[in-house]
């Protein structure tokens, strides 16, 4: 029996409704921490034209080891060649298409594992992940979004070789699947292992695919050579500039370090943290009962069936955080690539009820019409007058879902409202059993109302306004900054660049990408009265200053009416300070006086 809507229209509504959205609203955003640090990375390639030894934030002349420079040339080279602008959308353009990729596969996987309700729910949870999309992941110039493509693409294009009766479609899934791995690999280095050893687990636990494995061996091979070759030349080429230097950061200090006593205090969490916040987010959406539920019967499935994709799903949420708890060092987007699995869990069980249960709802249907069939016969254009009004109420669903209440006045007068799908959905089944099509209406209803009842409607609402709010104060004041500067120099007066004081305490990557091109950074290590009074009291000397808040009262102590026309813009850890001919920026978005 066919699933009610079509494959294609599956395939659609996946792309139209989570894949689109990803690329809305991508430049209404200042760049954040480490994505500011990768950013700049990208702005050093196009500035220098040295693609192997990208610039680290924040030095003009240290070379970023701390991971492969993949992500990088993907990011640059568009812009480069002029395809993509030079600005946050050209930066984030790729993070939200891996993304996008990424989703299109999860859908697969679901649909291979338990049809496409299975997949259409499992990217809807990942959608309204909100830490997935907006927190160091799919919308932002990191490198989250092509080591979670690494993993949805691997283990799509492995389920496909393990399925696959046609030798030659077998060995380009394999290529597939070494592609992706040198794509995660050399992109966030080490994190990309996981992939491997949960193709291994998976195929060891499966018969038919242990068979499979020896059969297409050389292919396997093949594909790791290709890896290698891949990756090597650029550590290669760093062993012979940077010699250790290149081990010692990116194993020694980003791996081993990272991993065992952190770089940062704040990154050691207990051995249940992953699972304490994929927790906490899927209460968040409302659907941990319908995870805990799904997760349950595809075990209870697994371990009647057996089948690949049933047990790589399994591998792939079980065995990554377990090992990745052992660490001390833990951080939330270091999950990222494993939630997939979890989402096809909550999608899982309406999944399953969708292709166990239709067949039923068909049966009832049919008895059900023919009844009515029997009892008041309609005429052809009876039928096909209450065809039109099911398909005007299926409409009247989908706009009422994807917008909320439908309101339509004539003269100021209101003539239809809806604000529930269920009463139109409810309408085309009974509008279409009548016209005698109730079984192909409720093929399409019966998982619709299965989506209803589990699918986070609104908090896929909030996603799409969060993607569409406004929030860039540093770009701002740092396009007003270069304008005054600029102003400046031309008058022929002096106009020093950024002063930054006392920046241990506050630094964050993205004041520096922003700030750094306003006539330079000059740092001073503490709050220091005479050079405070001349960058921001003395004409000719003033500058945007850069100070925490407690320096600052402990400053304007006594001097509040000199420093009236002085802007401040509070961001997130410090002041930002624009004093004299910079004051104009005082119009700049979140900004407040001096006093």
């Amino acid at each position: 029996m066919r699933e009610g809507l079509s494959r294609p229209l599956w395939l659609a509504l996946v792309i139209a409704a989570f894949c689109v959205p990803l690329f809305i609203g991508l430049d209404r955003t200042d760049v954040e921490s480490d994505e500011a640090i990768y950013s700049y990375a990208v702005d050093g390639i196009l500035a220098h034209g040295d693609w192997l030894n990208p610039r680290s934030s924040p030095h003009e002349d240290a070379v970023f080891l701390e991971k492969p420079p993949l992500k990088f040339w993907i990011v640059a080279a568009p812009i480069r060649l002029g395809l993509l602008p030079h600005n946050e959308f050209g930066l984030r353009f790729w993070d939200a298409l891996f993304g996008a990729v990424a989703f299109v596969y999860v859908f697969s996987i679901g649909k291979k594992l338990a049809g496409p309700l299975c997949g259409l729910v499992a990217v809807m949870v990942l959608f309204v992940n909100g830490p997935l999309v907006f927190e160091h992941g799919l919308r932002g110039n990191n490198m989250e979004a092509p080591l979670f493509l690494c993993y949805c693409g691997g283990i799509y294009h492995y389920l496909a070789w393990g399925a696959d009766e046609d030798r030659r479609a077998r060995r380009r899934h394999v290529v597939a699947v070494g592609l992706y791995f040198f794509l995660g690999f050399m992109t966030k280095f080490v994190a990309a292992l996981f992939l491997p050893v949960i193709l291994a687990i998976s195929s060891i636990a499966n018969r038919e695919t242990r068979k499979r494995v020896v059969t297409d061996m050389s292919a396997w091979m093949l594909a790791a050579g290709e890896v290698i070759v891949l990756a090597s030349p650029w550590f290669v080429y760093q062993q012979f500039k940077s010699g250790n230097e290149l081990w010692r950061i990116i194993f020694g200090v980003h791996v081993y370090q990272r991993f065992t006593v952190s770089l940062d205090p704040g990154h050691i969490h207990p051995w249940n943290y992953y699972y304490v916040e994929t927790w906490r987010e899927l209460l968040h959406m409302g659907t941990a009962w319908l995870m805990v539920a799904g997760g349950i019967l595809l075990c209870a499935v697994t371990w009647r069936e057996r089948r690949l994709e049933q047990i790589t799903v399994l591998a792939w949420a079980v065995v990554p955080l377990g090992l990745m708890s052992a660490v001390t060092s833990k951080l939330p987007h270091y999950a990222y690539p494993f939630l997939p699995p979890v989402a096809l869990m909550v999608g899982f069980g309406p999944g399953w009820i969708a292709r166990v249960g239709r067949h039923h709802v068909d049966r009832i249907m049919e008895v059900i019409q023919d009844r009515l069939a029997r009892r008041t016969p309609a005429s052809t254009s009876v039928r096909r007058a209450l065809l039109v009004l099911t398909v005007l109420s299926m409409v009247v669903a989908a706009l009422t879902l994807v917008f909320g209440t439908l309101t339509w006045r004539v003269g100021g007068v209101q003539v239809f409202r809806n604000s529930h799908v269920s009463r139109p959905l409810v309408l085309a089944l009974v509008l279409a059993t009548i016209g005698g099509r109730g079984v192909a209406a409720a093929r399409v209803v019966f998982p619709v109302a299965l989506l209803l009842l589990v699918l986070p409607v609104n908090a896929y609402e909030n996603m799409l306004t969060r993607a569409s709010i406004e929030d860039h104060p540093v770009r701002t004041a740092a396009a007003c900054l270069l304008r005054v500067r600029a102003a400046d120099l031309r008058a022929g007066r002096p106009a020093p660049g950024i002063l930054s004081i006392g920046e241990h305490k506050w630094f964050l990557h993205n004041y520096y990408y922003y700030l750094h091109h306003v006539g330079g950074w000059e740092r001073l290590e503490a709050a220091d009265t005479r050079t405070l009074e001349h960058a921001l009291l003395v004409p000719g000397h003033q500058r945007p200053t850069l100070v925490d808040d407690a320096s600052y009262r402990g400053f304007k102590a006594g001097r509040e009416v000199a420093l009236q026309s002085t802007a401040v813009l509070p961001l997130r850890e410090v002041l930002l300070l624009m004093p004299g001919p910079y004051a104009v920026c005082g119009l700049t978005s979140r900004v407040r006086t001096g006093n």
